[in-house]
C-alpha cells in the first residue's frame, strides 16, 4: 500500500479531534498543536534533551505557542495554498499527523516495525509517535528500525554533488546484484554506510570464495542455519557478524579434502546464504559472470586442451593456454577434482 496524504484528510481531522477531546492539543489563532507538556515521556525515541527539542523543531517559534516544542497538527491556508475544509476552518495537516492517521489506517493502533533514517527521528517520528499513543492510549510501535546515511568514497551522497549513482546504472554497468546487495549489507544498517569501488570489488571476492567452496563441496541442498549466524540476525539485524560466520563455513569447506567433510560446513553456507538473498545461483554460472554459451563452450575447450599438454608434459603449451585466458579475464585454479575457472573480480 502506498497511500497519498491527500486521500486521508477525514482520518487526519478524526485523530485531531480526538487529541483535543483527549486535553492532548490546543487551539491558537487558527492552528491546532499538540500539547508536549500533556504527555510527559515526550522525547523518549530520540532521547533529546529539551534544549536540543527546541532547536530541532524546525517550526518558529510562534507566540500563540504554549510551548517553543509544541508542533502543529492543522493549520491554516490561504488562497494560494492547499487546503481542506476542517472544524478549524480551511487549511491543511501537519506534517506528522499526516503519518500517524494513515498508519492508523492501514496498520491499527500498534504495529510491529517502523523503519526510517536517522534523520527522521527527530522530530518527524518522536512526534508521530506522541500524537499517536495520545490518540489511541497504547504503545504505538514495537520496533524502531533507523538506517545510518549513505556516502560516496566518504562524502554524503547527493545529486547536488554530482556523485549520485542508482543500483540500475550499476547493473547496466554489469556488476552482479549479489555484489551490490552484499556491498549493503556488509554494514550495519544503523551505521553510516561508505559506497566505494573497493567495496564492489571486495564483495566480489568474497562471493567469489563462497562460490569456491560451494563448488568444492557441491551440496545437494542447504542445511540448517548456524546457532551463531542466527544469534547474529536476532541481535538487532547484526549482518557484518552474520558474513562472518559465513567466511567462517566457506574457509573450513575449503580447508578439508574428503567430499563427506565438506559436506556439512557447504549445506550451512548456502543455508546462510539463502537466508540473506545470497548464493542464488549455480557456482559455474557465477563464475562465468554472464558469459554466452559459445564463450563457456571456447572456454571450456581450452582448458581440456591445455589439460592434454600437461598430461604430455607440454607445460609451455599449457602456461600458454593459461596466459591467453588470463588475458581475457579468466583465471584457472587447478584442484584435485580438476580445473575450474572463474572471471576476475
Amino acid at each position: 500500500v502506498e497511500p497519498r496524504a491527500t486521500e486521508h484528510i477525514p482520518g487526519m481531522i478524526a485523530m485531531i479531534e480526538r487529541l483535543l477531546a483527549g486535553g492532548h492539543a490546543y487551539e491558537a489563532q487558527g492552528h491546532v498543536l499538540f500539547d508536549i507538556a500533556s504527555k510527559p515521556d515526550y522525547g523518549k525515541l530520540s532521547g533529546r534533551d529539551r534544549e536540543e527539542m527546541i532547536a530541532g523543531a524546525r517550526v518558529e517559534i510562534a507566540p500563540y505557542k504554549r510551548d517553543p516544542a509544541d508542533f502543529v497538527l492543522w493549520k491554516p491556508s490561504n488562497a494560494e495554498e492547499p487546503g481542506w475544509p476542517s472544524p478549524w476552518g480551511r487549511g491543511r495537516p501537519g506534517w506528522h499527523i499526516e503519518c500517524s492517521a494513515m498508519s492508523e489506517r492501514y496498520l491499527g493502533d500498534t504495529f510491529d516495525i517502523h523503519g526510517g533514517g536517522l534523520d527522521l527521528v527527530f522530530p518527524h517520528h518522536e512526534n508521530e509517535l506522541a500524537q499517536s499513543e495520545c490518540a489511541h492510549g497504547k504503545p504505538f510501535v514495537r520496533y524502531w528500525v533507523h538506517n545510518g546515511y549513505v556516502n560516496v568514497d566518504s562524502e554524503k551522497m547527493s545529486k547536488s554533488l554530482g556523485n549520485f549513482v542508482t543500483v540500475h546504472e550499476l547493473l547496466a554497468e554489469g556488476i552482479p546484484g549479489e555484489v551490490l546487495r552484499l556491498v549493503l549489507i556488509a554494514t550495519h544498517y544503523r551505521q553510516p554506510l561508505d559506497f566505494t569501488r573497493r567495496g564492489i570489488e571486495q564483495a566480489r571476492a568474497r562471493l567469489d570464495r563462497w562460490y569456491r567452496a560451494l563448488r568444492a563441496a557441491a551440496p545437494a541442498e542447504t542445511g540448517p542455519l548456524p546457532a551463531e549466524f542466527e544469534a547474529a540476525l536476532d541481535d538487532d539485524l547484526n549482518t557484518p557478524l552474520a558474513l562472518t560466520v559465513m567466511d567462517a563455513l566457506a574457509g573450513e569447506t575449503l580447508a578439508v579434502e574428503s567430499s563427506d567433510a565438506k559436506a556439512k560446513p557447504a549445506t550451512a553456507l548456502l543455508a546462510c546464504g539463502q537466508a540473506l538473498g545470497l548464493l542464488a545461483e549455480k557456482p559455474d554460472a557465477w563464475f562465468a559472470g554472464g558469459a554466452a554459451d559459445a564463450e563457456v563452450a571456447e572456454i571450456e575447450r581450452l582448458i581440456a586442451a591445455r589439460n592434454e599438454a600437461r598430461k604430455v608434459l607440454d607445460f609451455a603449451a599449457a602456461d600458454r593456454i593459461r596466459d591467453e585466458l588470463a588475458a581475457r579475464g579468466i583465471l584457472l585454479e587447478d584442484t584435485a577434482q580438476g580445473t575450474s575457472w572463474r572471471r576476475k573480480g
